[in-house]
C-alpha cells in the first residue's frame, strides 16, 4: 500500500481481497461504518479477543500440573491471592476486571514519554470520556497475563520494570497530587511486603502466568499476501519479508 498503514475504506479492502468476509462478519453494519475504522476496529477487536493464554504455568496448574510451578512461583501466587488480596481488583479469569481505579501515578507528559500537558483530557481516565466526577483519573484494572512483556507501565509509562511495579503498590503512596485524595483507591496503602515476598511476586508475575507460545496465533500468511504484522518498507527489511 501507498497510503497509510491506517487507512482503511471499501476500494481498500476491496483490493486486499478482505471486502466478501466484511460483509459476512457484519451484515447488519451500514456499509459506510462497515468499510471504515469503525468496521476495522470490529474485525480487530474480534481477532485480539481470540488470543487467549492458556499454557502459562499458572495455568497449568490449575489444570492439573503440579510440577508447572516453580516453589518462587508458588510463593508469589500466595501472597498475591491470600495476604495481599490482589484478586479483590483482579478477579476476572483473564487476572483482570471490568472495575477502574485511581492509583495516583503520574501523567504521560510527566516523564516526556508522550509529549502532552498537564491539560490533555487522558489524564483524567475514564473521567476524561464520561465527565462524570466519580470517574475522574480511573483507569481500568488491567489483565496480568504476559505482563513482563509489555513494559513500560500504567498510563503515564511511570514503571519501566515489574520490580518498580511492585514496590509502588508495596509503598502504597500516590506520587501524582493532581489526583484528589477522595479519587485514590482504598487498595493502595502500604503493604509491608519484605524483599523476599516482593521477589516472590515479581516472579509470579513474570514467569507464573507468561504464556511462552503465544506465536501460535500469528497466521502464517494473510489474504492481502502482505507482510504479517506490519508492511511498511523499514518493516519488511527488518523481517526479512518480501
Amino acid at each position: 500500500m501507498k497510503t497509510h498503514r491506517m487507512f482503511f475504506d471499501k476500494k481498500n479492502i476491496t483490493e486486499n481481497g478482505y471486502k466478501q468476509l466484511f460483509d459476512e462478519a457484519f451484515p447488519n453494519m451500514s456499509e459506510e461504518e462497515r468499510y471504515s475504522r469503525k468496521g476495522a476496529s470490529f474485525a480487530i477487536s474480534a481477532y485480539l479477543r481470540s488470543i487467549v493464554t492458556s499454557e502459562a504455568p499458572f495455568q497449568k496448574w490449575l489444570k492439573g500440573d503440579k510440577t508447572a510451578m516453580t516453589d518462587e512461583e508458588k510463593r508469589g501466587a500466595l501472597l498475591f491471592f491470600g495476604k495481599l488480596n490482589c484478586k479483590s481488583c483482579h478477579n476476572q479469569q483473564n487476572l483482570g476486571s471490568m472495575q477502574f481505579a485511581a492509583l495516583g501515578l503520574k501523567d504521560l507528559y510527566e516523564n516526556g514519554g508522550l509529549k502532552t500537558s498537564v491539560k490533555d483530557r487522558r489524564n483524567l481516565g475514564r473521567g476524561g470520556f464520561t465527565g462524570k466526577a466519580e470517574d475522574m483519573y480511573k483507569f481500568r484494572v488491567p489483565q496480568l497475563y504476559n505482563l513482563g512483556d509489555s513494559g513500560p507501565y500504567f498510563h503515564g509509562s511511570s514503571k519501566q520494570t515489574l520490580e518498580d511495579v511492585v514496590d509502588y503498590f508495596n509503598n502504597g503512596i500516590q506520587e501524582n497530587y493532581n489526583v484528589p485524595a477522595s479519587q485514590i483507591s482504598n487498595f493502595l496503602r502500604p503493604l509491608g511486603m519484605t524483599k523476599q515476598e516482593k521477589s516472590d511476586l515479581t516472579t509470579f508475575l513474570r514467569t507464573g502466568l507468561r504464556d511462552p507460545n503465544l506465536k501460535r496465533y500469528v497466521p502464517e500468511t494473510v489474504i492481502s499476501k502482505m507482510c504479517f504484522p506490519n508492511n511498511d518498507q523499514k518493516s519488511k527489511e527488518d523481517m526479512g519479508c518480501n
